[in-house]
């Protein structure tokens, strides 16, 4: 936890994570995932950025605005507890199931808290075999701010003839997995960053007995 406590002395803000909580984020994952994905994009746009100054090699057209190459920040990890499917069934638009979200909790460099257990995961499986995953919940700080999210997605599953396997006996590794959360603080408040910022997210299944997601959102810079 030594690390923790580094990050509240640079950042001087508290992501001491809540202790006792059962569903508590893993510390190891938080730190490899958030800063572990950070340096990896950070390589990735460096790169970009040492192509030239167009994407095509030419002079760049005259802008008043200096142009940017998009980076990310993490700023948290949710481990999201779920209950059995609902499974609605094959409809005209393809395969429709419910999650529901009974709770858990966040953390991050500037937030953290807990998940209420009011939220689901309206998921969609497309004829093409893709699944669109459209979740809403409810977080709460540790001092007690709600923020509101909806966090959009696909599910893009293995190409035929992939023999790769996911760990824990969880669900066939997909090809492709992204989120577009969207995240809504109250106004002239502590977290009022938060509606300031575009978002993008991963999602992971933790083993089926443990019931629950982990999600992480990082900042588009």
């Amino acid at each position: 936890m030594s690390w923790m406590r580094r990050e509240k002395r640079r950042n001087g803000v508290d992501v001491a994570s809540e202790s006792g909580s059962a569903g508590q984020v893993s510390t190891r994952r938080f730190w490899l995932g958030g800063v572990g994905a950070l340096f990896a994009a950070n390589a990735v746009f460096s790169s970009a950025r040492a192509l030239g100054s167009s994407s095509m090699g030419k002079p760049e057209p005259h802008s008043p605005w200096p142009y940017q190459t998009p980076g990310v920040r993490f700023v948290l990890e949710a481990l999201v507890t779920i209950g059995p499917v609902i499974d609605i069934g094959a409809t005209s638009n393809g395969h429709r199931r419910i999650i529901p979200i009974t709770g858990g909790t966040f953390q991050g460099p500037r937030v953290s808290g807990v998940v209420l257990d009011q939220g689901e995961d309206t998921q969609l499986v497309r004829p093409d075999g893709v699944t669109e995953i459209a979740a809403r919940y409810t977080l709460r700080t540790r001092d007690g701010v709600l923020i509101y999210v909806t966090n959009c997605g696909l599910i893009v599953p293995g190409r035929d003839g992939d023999v790769r396997d996911a760990a824990h006996s969880a669900p066939p590794l997909p090809q492709y997995v992204r989120t577009i959360p969207k995240l809504e603080a109250p106004r002239n408040g502590a977290y009022e960053w938060l509606n300031q910022a575009l978002y993008v997210g991963t999602l992971n299944p933790l083993p089926p007995a443990e019931h629950a997601v982990v999600v992480r959102f990082f900042e588009i810079t």
